[in-house]
């Protein structure tokens, strides 16, 4: 009775671990960049800090042909690209905030950052948005609007 006990014990772990090592892979790219602008209010030109954390995830996908092979070619999936963009006012916090902004890439896809007079603007290819310091995004072409995905947060002190 214990040795029954034992391998179905070890039958169980087998099955178990053999469910998590079948997960399909991912590649997650981590990046953080920084950026100094400046805004007008008022007749004066007031500095701000853009900071921008990137998170990027997309799945590992093998061709079909290669299944049993040691050396396999790999299929292009979508990669999800998520950028969390720290709006950081040395002279007044209350324009500090948090703006998630989520798309899913394209393999030549550039992201800039550009400054404007009321704020800055996100460029990811041809697609833009326009982010205006104390009012919020503003999407310069509504078709954009489909492509980037926006959330926003005041900081809390």
């Amino acid at each position: 009775m214990k040795t029954l006990k034992k391998i179905i014990t070890v039958l169980i772990l087998m099955f178990a671990l053999n469910g998590f090592s079948q997960e399909q892979p991912t590649d997650v790219v981590k990046t953080t960049t920084t950026k100094n602008f400046y805004f007008e209010k008022d007749g004066k030109q007031i500095p701000f800090r853009i900071k921008v954390f990137e998170n990027s995830t997309h799945k590992i996908k093998f061709e079909k042909e290669d299944k049993n092979k040691v050396n396999q070619d790999v299929v292009k999936t979508p990669e999800y690209v998520t950028k969390l963009i720290f709006v950081d006012n040395d002279v007044d916090k209350s324009y500090d905030r948090y703006i998630v902004l989520r798309y899913q890439k394209d393999s030549n896809d550039s992201f800039e950052l550009v400054p404007t007079d009321n704020g800055f603007g996100v460029k990811v290819d041809e697609k833009y948005i326009e982010y205006i310091i104390g009012k919020g995004a503003y999407y310069v072409d509504n078709k954009d609007h489909d492509f980037f995905i926006v959330d926003e947060f005041n900081v809390i002190d």
